[in-house]
């Protein structure tokens, strides 16, 4: 083939590109120039040829305010006709330098594509879609707009999605090295959480692929809550009713930064609203003053409940609390109930999280051009029509949460589940024969056992409804409501549902109603109880192991009193677990972020976007006062543990390397698991969170700029939107290091290589694929180059030295390179050396050294390290 210049294939390249987007302005054409000449100049060490650069489309482009980095993301084309996971992008700093580029186009488009022309029309593609998701065949389907299958079209929801259904014409590289023609069609079945990217041959029809733009939580919000069945229902720190303020404009919820019920008080809060990222308000959709809805609506997001789990929302029939003329979002709330008591007030609090995430990361720059989530767009970048539809209390599962990320221009989801009740107990107070605590499963309807107060005790009657089996009380009124008035009423199970029993037992006066089993079982099982039979229940329930209930009722049967008690609270509200539903937003912003809001970037192996979303959980609802070494749980509300608790992960996050010793080395090695494998980032990133702290303090002001929290934010942020399409851990490492270098000349450069390089990311690491777990290998040594301070007087903050104070043991650890062996010396601070040791650098990179200091005196010492690249020094005190 005759090649042209690289100039007038360049210009080629250059021109089409442009021509592609005709709506950007001279100013954005000069970055866009520059990008394409670089990409042509790589072109041949990309392996591409020119015809494999002809044409690309700009899927988006935009320039960030606080450093003036324009992104470009680009999509191969052929014949017009776009290459489904062929994308690259490029990063031009605001003098035209291009500060990154990516790109994963591929070689030969021209010979793989086998046909150009397809058979099927998009509305035939749309039905085929339909048949491979087996829902039933779209009626009145009709396009929104007049546009060629291979610019695509939008369709009206058709009867059966969700939002409106999408097809486009591209190619699909597939592994024989040919590109396919396939119609990719976005499709949102009414009752499926998932929204499908379905693949269909455009010549036959045929089903190819399909993939699916909701993250789940399928093993660590769901396997794990057994924890739950092993832990008692902790205390929550909610005041007894809820404050009643009449002030316009407010939310009570427990707000940034109190992470849950059992984290703080819920509060009042008054306007807030931020003024650059939500400038008419969080009810506002159409850019002018004045709300447009007085419900949990706005711009930014929806929230309602779907207990129904009919994943869409009516008037009058799902709940979205109106606030009335004033917006006052003051609704009860109390403990003691049952999630469907607190329904309103779980859906503002959920309202005003999904908001407050939009503002602080709208500011950071998840901004309207970067693909966030915004029904309408109010600087006209970006897509818009993409509110999310936040949904509580959500009827397709419990004990899980989810968030759908679909491209930019189609509305996010999240979907909040209710969490299972730490198991209760009966108390048995008397006869002293049968005293004791046994354990008890919960109902789902009525009050918690909790609103009787710590200290009731009622006796045991046993119900009679007249019937051949009495004890059934499956019959009302029940005949000896005399007995049973203020008592414990004692049924046992059988003939009818469980919530019409204690409705009788209700009627009749007792205060509360234990069910025994009638089968032999080992444990007792939760009770649960559906309308109308649960409609009007407001007394306790618990439910007993046929053993213990037989042994209880003998004595009743034998003339004697069992006095009980109970405890048990409600299963938790995953809406009130406001790390969570960061947690769950998060998914939105590193899959929009990542590929310009394709939504399609972070579906390989070695992907991080469990940890980037635990990262924005524990960065909203960090406090001031609070330190890197505090262990900190995830989800600890919902699975009944205390503040303190080791949550859902297998390792708390913490700065603290006795606790969490995860480094690069668990990928592959032991982690497999996507939730496991985010775990890894996650504590990484924390720990880089701690260590710009550490270096320029906390703002409490989370949309400042400055505040090591914030810094440190901004370049996770940033590093998103650097990173290539399907990036690696190195990857990510390597694109906060670039965001350090445009937005602070690389000041932190020697901090971020520290951090890293303590958790196995270091400069000897080795990543391999991003799509494989098994060609990783981790490495703990900084840049030649990198360091913090003068040769020969290494700064202390690179010597690691716990626990401190010491008793027994002390590890020393640091990521300093050294040519040598490292000496390792503890002197008194008299400068008396009391051990000395050598340990090859390696080692002490990796796990460090474990010093003996039983024998030593209680008082202050030095820790000396000597390595080839200088001294490092540290104060200790040993205290037994």
């Amino acid at each position: 083939m005759k090649s042209t210049s690289t100039t007038s294939g360049y210009r080629a390249l250059a021109l089409a590109a442009l021509l592609a987007v005709p709506a950007l302005g001279s100013a954005q054409n000069a970055p866009l120039s520059r990008a394409l000449t670089q990409l042509s100049a790589q072109r041949t060490q990309l392996g591409l040829s020119e015809a494999d650069l002809s044409n690309p489309a700009v899927t988006n482009q935009y320039t960030d305010a606080h450093n003036g980095l324009t992104h470009i993301y680009l999509r191969q084309r052929h014949a017009g006709i776009e290459v489904l996971n062929a994308v690259a992008d490029a990063h031009v700093a605001r003098d035209g330098k291009i500060t990154a580029l990516h790109s994963s186009f591929l070689p030969n488009v021209a010979t793989s594509a086998r046909a150009t022309t397809p058979t099927l029309t998009p509305a035939q593609a749309v039905a085929a879609a339909a048949r491979a998701l087996q829902v039933a065949a779209p009626t009145s389907l009709r396009a929104e707009q007049e546009k060629t299958p291979a610019e695509g079209l939008t369709f009206n929801d058709g009867g059966i999605s969700q939002e409106n259904i999408k097809a486009k014409l591209m190619y699909l590289p597939t592994a024989s090295g040919e590109l396919q023609l396939v119609y990719d069609v976005l499709l949102w079945p009414l009752a499926s959480d998932d929204v499908w990217a379905v693949r269909i041959d455009a010549r036959t029809g045929a089903f190819v692929n399909k993939i699916s733009y909701t993250t789940h939580e399928p093993v660590t919000f769901s396997q794990l809550t057994e924890r739950a069945l092993k832990t008692p229902n902790w205390p929550e720190v909610v005041p007894a009713t809820a404050s009643k303020v009449s002030v316009p404009n407010s939310y009570n919820v427990w707000p940034i930064t109190i992470e849950s019920p059992i984290h703080g008080a819920r509060q009042v809060v008054v306007a807030p609203a931020n003024a650059t990222a939500s400038p008419f308000g969080w009810h506002d959709d159409n850019g002018i003053a004045g709300p447009e809805y007085t419900i949990t609506r706005g711009n930014n997001v929806h929230a309602y409940d779907d207990r129904a789990n009919r994943n869409l929302y009516i008037p009058g029939q799902n709940v979205s609390p109106d606030g009335g003329t004033n917006l006052e979002f003051n609704f009860p709330y109390d403990a003691a109930q049952r999630p469907v008591g607190n329904l309103s007030a779980a859906v503002v609090n959920l309202f005003y999280w999904n908001n407050i995430m939009h503002d602080v990361m709208q500011v950071k720059g998840f901004t309207e051009a970067a693909a966030n989530f915004q029904q309408k767009n109010y600087t006209n970048l970006g897509l818009g029509t993409d509110q999310v539809k936040a949904e509580a209390q959500d009827g397709a599962g419990t004990n899980n949460a989810n968030f759908a990320t679909p491209p930019d221009g189609t509305r996010g989801k999240m979907q909040m589940f209710t969490w299972s009740a730490a198991p209760g107990t009966l108390i048995v107070t008397a006869p002293a024969s049968v005293a004791g605590t046994y354990p008890a499963g919960l109902a789902d309807f009525g009050r918690t056992v909790n609103s009787l107060g710590s200290t009731y005790r009622g006796n045991l009657v046993l119900v009679n409804d007249g019937s051949t089996k009495p004890s059934r009380g499956c019959n009302g009124p029940l005949l000896n409501p005399t007995a049973l008035n203020g008592n414990v009423a004692v049924i046992d199970r059988g003939k009818c549902t469980f919530a019409s029993k204690v409705k009788f037992a209700q009627d009749a006066g007792a205060r509360m109603a234990v069910i025994v089993d009638s089968l032999v079982t080992a444990t007792p099982n939760g009770m649960t109880g559906a309308a109308p039979d649960s409609i009007g229940i407001r007394i306790p329930s618990v439910f007993v192991t046929k053993a213990i209930g037989d042994q209880l009722k003998a004595i009743l049967a034998g003339g004697g009193t069992v006095t009980v008690g109970a405890t048990g609270g409600a299963g938790p509200d995953g809406d009130f677990d406001s790390g969570i539903v960061a947690h769950e937003y998060g998914h939105g912003i590193s899959n929009r972020l990542t590929g310009g809001g394709t939504g399609a970037c972070l579906g390989n192996a070695e992907q991080m976007g469990e940890g980037w979303s635990d990262f924005f959980g524990l960065w909203m609802t960090t406090k001031p006062g609070d330190v890197g070494t505090t262990p900190r749980g995830i989800g600890n509300y919902v699975v009944n543990l205390p503040v303190n608790g080791a949550g859902i992960r297998r390792k708390p996050y913490t700065t603290d390397f006795r606790q969490n010793d995860h480094t690069y080395a668990y990928v592959g090695s032991q982690y497999t698991e996507t939730h496991d494998i985010g775990e890894v980032w996650a504590t990484v990133l924390w720990d880089l969170n701690w260590a710009f702290i550490n270096q320029y303090g906390y703002n409490a002001n989370l949309t400042a700029a400055t505040g090591g929290n914030n810094k440190c934010l901004q370049l996770v942020l940033d590093g998103c939107k650097i990173q290539k399409c399907s990036p690696g851990f190195l990857d990510g490492r390597d694109a906060i290091l670039k965001a350090d270098s445009i937005n602070n000349n690389h000041a932190n450069s020697g901090l971020i290589w520290q951090v890293f390089a303590r958790r196995g990311m270091g400069f000897n690491a080795v990543q391999g694929s991003s799509n494989s777990l098994t060609d990783n290998r981790a490495g703990f040594s900084l840049p030649p180059n990198v360091t913090l301070s003068a040769k020969n007087a290494i700064n202390e903050n690179l010597l690691e030295v716990y626990p401190n104070p010491a008793q027994d043991q002390l590890t020393v650890r640091t990521q300093v390179n050294s040519s040598v062996p490292v000496q390792v010396t503890l002197l008194t601070v008299m400068g008396k050396t009391v051990q000395t040791t050598s340990v090859p650098a390696a080692r002490m990179q990796q796990e460090g050294i474990r010093l003996n200091t039983t024998e030593l005196a209680n008082g202050l010492y030095v820790v000396r390290l000597k390595t080839s690249e200088g001294t490092i020094t540290k104060k200790v005190m040993v205290q037994h």
